[in-house]
């Protein structure tokens, strides 16, 4: 039986791809760091768990639109995979944001002033 989602977790969904992309365009980072990080940029607006992160960054570079690098920060530490965009997904990146920006100003102009309701 297929599971029930909320109206809410079905926006996200959709726009998962583009914060990630958005999120790691600026700088290379981990899992629990993109987690955090990609929280505290939207300002709660993306709430994921890993569960939900690292299918999606491996999905993204299986696509060729990240590139993974081992790093080993701190000595007696296991190495972590950070991730960054590649050309291919920087240009996803672009992709998306140009479908995205018009659409959110058109659903704002929709909403009209009061967007709270």
């Amino acid at each position: 039986m297929a599971r029930k989602t909320d109206a809410v977790t079905e926006l996200r969904r959709g726009a998962f791809e583009l914060a990630l992309l958005a999120y790691l365009n600026k700088e290379a980072d981990f899992g629990g760091a993109i987690i955090d990080g990609l929280e505290e940029a939207t300002a709660g607006g993306f709430t994921i768990t890993e569960g939900a992160l690292y299918p999606a960054l491996g999905r993204l570079e299986k696509k060729g639109y990240l590139q993974p690098e081992m790093r080993k920060e701190i000595e007696g530490r296991k190495a972590r995979k950070y991730y960054s965009l590649t050309t291919d997904g920087q240009d996803r990146l672009k992709e998306l944001k140009n479908a995205w920006l018009p659409l959110v100003e058109g659903m704002n102009t929709l909403f009209g002033d009061d967007n709270n309701e």
